[in-house]
């Protein structure tokens, strides 16, 4: 297993792709943390902080892209049967994958935040201090970390998703446009999602009201809109999230190659 990981963790270390979206996510943050200096009235300076510069938004497609293709690459051009023949269980190859994208996950939200804490120190070490009090009687800093690890949560949620389809589809393009698609329609739906969760109380268990969680974790009025308490969202985030990877890990299991 631990061969695996670190095969897994090379070829993402030496893929250009892997480093040319670090810079980019860099560059980003750099934008909206420039133009929240420059024009605070329409990007305020306390919300992208906390925020990490919109660097949170992009690293939930960043993960999908790398979910969708860390599997169905192995399919498109062949390279499972190779991995298979040097007598690895197709449950260790699948796992290797998920601690793989779980450490590159936890590498893209580190550089985020350390980064967003550096630009605050060279952009706006006068304008506001952490421990500002920012919402729900929060410091800035507590706001931005719950929010950070109510994104981690969430994020893991859809990855979870993500590692599914790409189990089942065997093109790269065609796992990454259904997660990167399916991600955006979840954020269309959630207005209707609400409405309908008035009428019909049993509706608030379902997995897309769980993706609220990061904004709960910054609000002390959300639950009334979620119709749950932040603990069950983490509770149900955790339990469809590991319903997800069970259901991926049958289909990799029975999954001709």
């Amino acid at each position: 297993m631990i061969t695996l990981v670190k095969q897994e963790m090379y070829k993402l270390g030496h893929k250009k792709s892997t480093w040319a979206v670090s810079v980019a996510l860099l560059v980003i943050m750099t934008i909206f943390a420039v133009l929240s200096k420059t024009h605070p009235k329409y990007w305020g300076q306390k919300d992208m902080f906390v925020t990490m510069y919109t660097g949170g938004s992009w690293v939930v497609l960043f993960l999908i892209a790398a979910c969708s293709s860390i599997i169905a690459m192995e399919f498109q051009y062949g390279t499972i049967k190779e991995l298979l023949y040097r007598k690895y269980y197709r449950g260790e190859i699948l796992v290797s994958k998920w601690i793989t994208m779980l450490i590159y996950s936890i590498y893209f939200y580190l550089i985020t935040f350390v980064y967003s804490l550096l630009l605050k120190v060279v952009l706006y070490n006068g304008s506001f201090k952490l421990s500002d009090t920012y919402a729900n009687n929060q410091s800035i800093i507590q706001s931005q970390f719950l929010s950070l690890i109510g994104q981690f949560v969430s994020v893991w949620l859809v990855l979870s998703l993500v590692l599914l389809l790409a189990n089942i589809f065997k093109s790269t393009a065609a796992a990454i446009s259904i997660g990167i698609i399916g991600y955006f329609a979840l954020s269309v739906v959630s207005g209707l999602m609400f409405v309908l969760m008035q009428k019909w109380n049993w509706l608030k268990w379902n997995p897309l009201n769980m993706m609220n969680l990061p904004a709960q974790l910054t609000s002390d009025t959300y639950h009334k809109m979620t119709l749950l308490s932040t603990p069950e969202m983490v509770c149900g985030s955790l339990v469809y999230t590991a319903i997800f990877m069970a259901i991926s890990y049958v289909v990799f299991k029975r999954r001709s190659v």
